[in-house]
């Protein structure tokens, strides 16, 4: 008699947490390194730290590893959205251990988002913060920008169950017919566009130590720096243009941005996806230049263009740096950059938000359903890139939009219930379901530290929703996962 296959195959969640584990302890050799070169007193507590973490997944990985079978689609969600908690539980015990955080809630705090390329912050001087806490808090950007889950499919682990996961946006682009050949090519030009990135940085006079971090936190569009006044600190019109352009390529879905060469440049054009962003983004930035011109003539029109568009594309990839205080523009760009939060950057890129490909079939579908009213009898698709979108996938954008709201709206509502005053609970949720460090109100900056414990937490669960895309995690929660 056939056996039936188990709900959940405990040995292969064991071995793959575990073996995960192990790849941030790996990645933990990096802080200690930079705390060794530097002399700092924080070595023994990256050891701890290591040792703890290495030694938890050797705990759950040694006893299956050759024993853990297959996996399905209950394993991967599963193993996908426990995994980021619980590589921020571990680097939160990092932070704790080394004194940059007094409690664990900001310690669990800053490390979600880190992974989750939010980059709110519950560091009240981050240059007082030693530089190997610096260096862990930028690097855990640029690791979960591409994915925790993607570079354990560059190491041969997992398949196409938790690629799926993971991977952002309503369909899942494969570059090659292996996932494991696909993740290795979305590394390989992550890689590719951070040095290139360095090398900007380093032509606009940005040392070494800040050229790593703030690569680390711009290709992922995270967010975090080593300065409390993010790249305002460099008054430099080439670090913020680098950076402008690096947000832009790091916003646009990477099996796009892989034309980025001569000779293929005319292959990106025909993405739909990638027009709309570039118009959005001209416009976003001319309407925001043309009104603070308006509004404020004094300063030159060169540093209104720059700072308006560098503004204008932290907001819509949610990386959260910021050389201007937007909050002291006309009111009407608050709302106008709030839409572009939501909104958010291109699908299979490093940003968050609803996504511009979800926007645009929607919109399309709204106009196609008044010519299915004149016409009732026809058959008219809905395509993108001339291809036909399926009703499933259209059916998932309309949910995802609609939950995306809700949600927003619902956490807006409880944040005011515990005190919080609308114009904060607003940009609190946002920035969390958005995975964006800029806030409103008193939360301007981008730093949370006054923000309640419960509020702390709300905020953590909501940037695990919005990095996953809210189903990879809200599925867990619902019945029909615990059952066959």
């Amino acid at each position: 008699m056939e056996r039936k296959r188990p709900l959940l195959n405990i040995k292969l969640l064991s071995y793959a947490f575990g073996s995960l584990l192990l790849l941030e302890s790996v990645c933990m050799l990096i802080p200690l390194s930079v705390a060794i070169g530097y002399g700092e007193t924080h070595v023994i507590d990256w050891v701890d730290s290591i040792v703890i973490t290495a030694g938890t997944g050797l705990l759950f990985a040694l006893p299956f590893r050759k024993h853990h079978g297959d996996w399905g689609k209950r394993e991967g969600y599963l193993i996908v959205a426990s995994i980021w908690v619980w590589f921020s539980v571990f680097s939160g015990i990092a932070f704790l251990l080394c004194g940059a955080a007094n409690n664990f809630t900001d310690a669990f705090f800053e490390s979600m988002s880190g992974f989750t390329t939010t980059g709110a912050s519950v560091m009240r001087d981050v240059e007082s913060l030693p530089h190997s806490v610096n260096i862990w808090r930028c690097f855990t950007q640029w690791l979960g920008g591409m994915g925790i889950i993607v570079l354990s499919l560059v190491l041969g682990f997992g398949g196409m169950f938790i690629y799926v996961a993971e991977a952002t946006g309503p369909v899942k682009t494969k570059m090659s017919p292996r996932v494991r050949q696909t993740a290795c090519m979305l590394w390989g030009h992550y890689i590719v566009v951070s040095a290139v990135t360095f090398i900007f940085f380093f032509m606009g006079g940005m040392d070494s130590f800040d050229n790593f971090c703030h690569v680390f936190t711009t290709v992922s569009t995270g967010g975090f720096s080593t300065k409390n006044n993010s790249l305002a600190f460099w008054n430099s019109d080439f670090i913020h243009w680098a950076a402008i352009g690096c947000m832009f390529i790091s916003s646009i879905n990477f099996s796009v941005s892989l034309f980025f060469k001569p000779g293929k440049f005319h292959q990106a054009l025909r993405d739909e996806e990638f027009r709309y962003m570039s118009i959005i983004v001209i416009v976003l930035a001319t309407i925001c230049s043309v009104t603070n011109l308006i509004q404020n003539p004094s300063p030159t029109i060169g540093e209104t263009i720059r700072k308006s568009t560098f503004m204008s594309l932290s907001c819509i990839t949610g990386t959260g740096h910021s050389i201007d205080n937007f909050m002291n523009w006309t009111p009407a760009l608050w709302i106008l950059l709030l839409v572009a939060m939501c909104v958010g950057g291109s699908s299979g890129s490093t940003t968050g938000g609803i996504k511009i490909v979800r926007i645009v079939l929607v919109v399309k579908n709204s106009y196609l359903e008044f010519k299915r009213l004149l016409h009732p009898r026809a058959i008219i698709p809905l395509k993108l890139n001339n291809k036909v979108i399926s009703a499933d996938t259209t059916n998932g954008v309309v949910a995802f939009i609609l939950l995306f709201t809700s949600i927003a709206i619902f956490a807006t509502i409880i944040l005011m219930f515990i005190g919080i005053r609308p114009a904060d609970a607003i940009g609190v949720s946002i920035s969390g379901i958005a995975n964006i460090g800029l806030g409103f109100g008193s939360y301007d900056t981008g730093n949370f530290y006054d923000l309640p414990i419960v509020a702390k937490w709300i905020f953590s669960f909501l940037m695990l929703l919005g990095r996953l895309e809210l189903f990879t995690v809200l599925f867990l929660f619902t019945p029909a996962f615990w059952k066959r």
